[in-house]
């Protein structure tokens, strides 16, 4: 999960981790990627294992106001309760009526921490710190300035031999910009998946922003979208995304793929 103040016209897809459905039956030589939806599961990658996760994304907040950006994330398996992670927003912009602003996103730097697992060692409760570095242009208008700071709780339980559903709470001190003070962000989540005709992961996800600014309104969507395992280290996903607060986007559209790299001995 990756949060920021609304100077990125709220895409809130672009915040997402970006982010991810999980496939529900996991396989320990495929791919789970983290994305496409805000969601996170608590699956680490492998230990010595590699995953790169990226995507675009277009936002339509308004008639006047819509947003872009190119996510990528980096995850790498440190330990069997440890993965570090590091993305970016990529290449982001905004156009307002006839101001149009483009540059490089911010950057951020993480880890997923295996907390309490199963019976089987798989992990049901996980956390995710995660730190955002103010990279991207206050002055344009494509991020506050200012360095965010996030705790998100992770857990999930599978659902029969095919489903799974995935919840997250996250706490988290946005910058403002300008000068003024970090504000508090509340974040809930839940991600419901299912896993059909063997490479198909579709998913529905529902999600709640406390704000994206000082003083702004709740955000809140919902998005619908799947994964295709073309291969075990290769997946491509897709969905949509529609808001369904006044502060939210009204529509939102995405899509990404994700790879795994193998360990050097493999």
């Amino acid at each position: 999960m990756r949060h920021r103040a609304a100077g990125v016209g709220c895409a809130i897809l672009l915040a997402a981790s970006p982010v991810f459905a999980q496939s529900p039956t996991p396989d320990r030589d495929r791919i789970e990627p983290d994305r496409p939806d805000v969601t996170n599961s608590t699956h680490l990658v492998g230990t010595g294992r590699v995953q790169v996760e990226g995507g675009g994304t277009y936002t339509r907040t308004s008639a006047e106001l819509a947003s872009f950006g190119s996510p990528v994330l980096a995850r790498i398996g440190v330990s069997d309760w440890i993965e570090a992670r590091i993305g970016a927003d990529g290449w982001v912009g905004r156009s307002e009526l006839h101001d149009r602003q483009t540059g490089f996103g911010n950057v951020q730097a993480g880890a997923k921490l295996r907390v309490l697992s199963d019976s089987r060692g798989e992990p049901i409760v996980s956390v995710l710190p995660a730190i955002n570095l103010p990279s991207a242009s206050a002055t344009k208008g494509l991020g506050s300035g200012d360095v965010d700071y996030t705790l998100t709780l992770l857990t999930g339980i599978d659902v029969g031999a095919r489903g799974r559903v995935d919840a997250n709470y996250g706490l988290g001190r946005i910058g403002a910009g300008g000068g003024r003070p970090h504000f508090t962000q509340h974040l809930l989540s839940v991600s419901a998946g299912v896993s059909v005709a063997e490479r198909w992961d579709p998913y529905a996800e529902a999600f709640w922003f406390s704000a994206q600014e000082p003083g702004g309104g709740a955000v809140a969507a919902i998005d619908v979208g799947a994964i295709c395992h073309v291969r075990n280290r290769l997946a491509l996903d897709g969905g949509l995304q529609v808001g369904f607060s006044h502060a939210a986007p009204g529509l939102a559209v995405f899509a990404g793929l994700s790879v795994g790299l193998r360990r050097p001995e493999q």
